[in-house]
């Protein structure tokens, strides 16, 4: 499956209506920089495995669901590569959502916001 998405750094939260917010927890077995990027992920109470590969605009991604068990007998491989944060979704005029990330821990104060697109065309356009 291909992700095309981009992201934004905030300097602040935006003055919008948030749909929802999740607590998310989230560990990194291997780094960006290694060829393929694995995460563990849990969100709310679901709890998931992540594979990216590429740089750029559009990389490869395949997400699957793991039992709490299997989170937590991965989980000590992410030790010194995790972050904690809360995500805020946004349904933009364009139909568009917006996915809002505030960082807590040792990334306090970090506010992301990435938009998922259908192709690169409408990626590239968006403003």
């Amino acid at each position: 499956m291909k992700e095309i998405e981009r992201k934004f750094l905030l300097t602040k939260m935006p003055e919008i209506a948030l749909q929802s917010t999740t607590y998310i927890r989230q560990g990194y077995i291997s780094q960006s920089r290694d060829s393929v990027e694995i995460r563990l992920r849990r969100k709310g109470d679901a709890f998931f495995m992540t594979f990216k590969r590429g740089r750029g605009l559009v990389r490869d991604e395949a997400e699957i669901r793991i039992d709490e068990t299997d989170f937590n007998h991965l989980w000590p491989l992410t030790q010194d590569r995790r972050v904690e944060k809360q995500r805020s979704q946004v349904t933009l005029d364009n139909g568009l959502t917006a996915e809002i990330d505030e960082f807590s821990g040792t990334l306090a104060g970090l506010l992301l916001c990435e938009v998922e697109f259908g192709d690169q065309t409408q990626a590239q356009a968006f403003v």
